[in-house]
């Protein structure tokens, strides 16, 4: 699926947003708030998500915070407003949001964390890349790099202070000096753009110019990076050479698979977005019909992708994911 196809189509589910309300035959109504809807993969879980409610005969709205905590505050009172019986929300700062959340669970309307936790939230849908456990992704990922570029020189690409983002860093710098890596330096890319990280990556390799590995927080990042490192006459480690700097990202967006495929990135983490959404709706299925009840968090599976399984990576929106049949980790 070309991201110019998935991004129209989300462009289409967006048009809904300020629309006049309209209920569905039961009467029910969800939404999401999405931490920054132009985001590829966020894109995808809307996606999902308007097809899951479609599937379930529920109206579904999407509002979108753009990296705002303010904002998913005051998207929790208009959801409300337009009678919501369940929302989801990728918290940008737990704290500001929880007496919003609270709100919401005193009308007997259950909120769904996306990747977030906290007070308020009934039950969170996680991805597998961003949960910090043994033997996990993180893990998983260090003695990838360990068994290749053994005590490598690693810089550590942060973004911005988003609890689930911070958290993903911190991981990654454990299990990367765990498995012997060496983090000579962390940088944020705050701005969250390709344009800023290769900025802030230029500026690196002229400071560490040994750099073997360039770990980011997200596709647009390692991009970024990947830019900046053909810019000064390096090579990527990938497809195409063994011997450049390693550039993972993490998102398995569209332009990252093809980056990994054209070994302009070395590896990107697919938590699967498209099953994410369905994993949202289930959630909030299942917190709709039983209010009183225990909800365990669900953990949708991630995949890594490099150059050594690349050919088994499918678009997401032609992933054959139901309610049924959503790809969870033990």
């Amino acid at each position: 699926m070309k991201r110019s196809i998935v991004m129209a189509a989300a462009a289409a589910l967006m048009g809904t947003l300020y629309a006049p309300a309209t209920f569905a035959q039961d009467g029910t109504t969800i939404g999401y708030i999405s931490p920054i809807a132009a985001q590829p993969g966020q894109q995808v879980i809307n996606a999902a998500m308007a097809k899951a409610a479609a599937e379930l005969g529920w109206q579904w709205r999407l509002l979108d915070a753009n990296l705002s905590a303010d904002r998913q505050v005051s998207h929790v009172d208009t959801l409300l407003t337009l009678g919501v019986k369940a929302f989801a929300s990728w918290s940008l700062d737990p704290n500001a949001v929880a007496g919003a959340y609270s709100r919401a669970n005193a009308q007997g309307v259950p909120v769904i964390g996306v990747n977030s936790s906290g007070e308020g939230v009934t039950s969170s849908v996680w991805w597998a890349a961003n949960l910090c456990t043994e033997g996990g992704a993180y893990d998983q990922q260090a003695a990838w790099i360990a068994e290749r570029a053994p005590a490598a020189k690693v810089i550590v690409m942060g973004g911005p202070p988003v609890p689930s983002i911070q958290n993903n860093v911190a991981c990654f710098t454990k299990a990367a000096k765990a498995a012997g890596l060496e983090i000579v330096d962390q940088v944020d890319n705050t701005k969250d753009s390709a344009a800023n990280a290769s900025t802030l990556a230029a500026d690196e390799v002229l400071r560490f110019p040994d750099v073997k590995v360039f770990w980011a927080y997200n596709d647009q990042s390692a991009l970024g990076i990947s830019a900046a490192l053909a810019s000064s006459g390096k090579a990527v480690y990938g497809s195409q050479s063994t011997e450049g700097v390693m550039v993972f990202g993490i998102n398995g967006d569209d332009d990252a698979i093809q980056a990994v495929r054209d070994g302009r990135i070395t590896g990107t983490w697919d938590p699967d977005s498209y099953a994410t959404g369905w994993a949202v709706a289930l959630a909030m299925k299942n917190a709709i019909e039983n209010p009183t009840g225990e909800h365990p968090d669900l953990t949708v599976s991630s995949t890594l992708f490099t150059s050594d399984n690349i050919d088994t990576w499918v678009a997401p929106l032609e992933r054959p994911y139901s309610l049924d049949n959503i790809p969870l980790a033990d």
